[in-house]
């Protein structure tokens, strides 16, 4: 072989090995992108008011603060403006919704950057997660409903989250179990029972096909919505390929001043991206039987 043909040769496979290398790190440098949407068209909770900048909230800053740390590229869009599913909504690999209320309900005297879902907007998010991107669900995630009903007559969006919110005592000392077996990363190392100071939910109308990962400790909460059977306070389940989770935490602001808390979202929003897998199997029956057992 010519010495051309070497030197052609050389640098072919110099040429493949750069394009190679690039490829690989595109791949490995990919950016997620999330959607995060915080309105709320009845109360509205202090970390996800829309700060000066008018882009950016306390909750949406401390998730951004979490991927930062774990040196995951991630795009976190946040807004108040239902009318974004009206648009292309399939550059999102998941959505976080911390809203409160009816989603498809306009508000009196609501600035130009909050606005209520449309119907239709509403039902593209929906097959967008049961197409397979991630949903989960903080807080009053579970105070919302779209007021469209399935052939069940059941809410759409309370069957996606997977409960329906009925009322909350004081800001309060409370603790959840951790459900066997122990999957999250931070259940690991906190143990079984976690008790924190939180606005604890009391809720309805759950959803059989779910994973429990929290169950409610009710004995020593203070307020009439607790005096029933101990309930689900966080949860996974599938919509159609979509991962779908939810936590009760994260009501004031000092629960997102703390990575440590953050880290109790943050790992949801993880595995609802398919970072890592959850037992799925519905357990509800076994470790929450009478949820439903409540003072109507």
């Amino acid at each position: 072989m010519t010495q051309k043909y070497l030197t052609i040769l050389c640098l072919f496979l110099v040429t493949l090995t750069v394009f190679s290398v690039s490829v690989l790190c595109a791949q490995d440098e990919k950016t997620t992108k999330i959607l995060c949407y915080s309105r709320s068209s009845a109360w509205e909770h202090e970390p996800t008011v829309l700060l000066p900048d008018g882009k950016t909230t306390i909750f949406g800053n401390a998730l951004r603060a979490y991927f930062a740390d774990k040196k995951i590229p991630v795009v976190l869009t946040e807004t108040h403006d239902g009318r974004i599913f009206n648009g292309n909504i399939d550059q999102y690999d998941a959505f976080v919704f911390y809203s409160c209320s009816n989603l498809l309900a306009d508000k009196k005297d609501e600035p130009e950057s909050s606005h209520a879902m449309t119907k239709e907007g509403f039902l593209k998010f929906l097959d967008a997660v049961r197409s397979g991107k991630g949903f989960v669900g903080i807080h009053s995630a579970t105070d919302t409903y779209s007021g469209l009903l399935d052939e069940n007559n059941e809410d759409l969006y309370t069957k996606l989250i997977g409960a329906r919110f009925i009322s909350h005592g004081p800001m309060q000392f409370g603790t959840v179990k951790a459900v066997d077996p122990v999957q999250l990363p931070w259940l690991k190392e906190t143990g079984k029972n976690i008790t924190d100071f939180e606005e604890w939910y009391a809720m309805k109308d759950f959803n059989k096909d779910m994973h429990v990962v929290l169950v409610q400790q009710l004995t020593a909460l203070e307020g009439d919505c607790y005096k029933r059977s101990p309930f689900p306070s966080s949860w996974v389940r599938m919509e159609g390929k979509g991962r779908v989770a939810y936590s009760a935490y994260g009501h004031a602001i000092p629960f997102w001043k703390h990575p440590e808390n953050v880290r109790k979202i943050g790992e949801f929003i993880e595995w609802s991206l398919g970072h890592f897998d959850l037992d799925l199997t519905p357990n509800i029956n076994q470790v929450t039987p009478n949820c439903e057992d409540y003072k109507k």
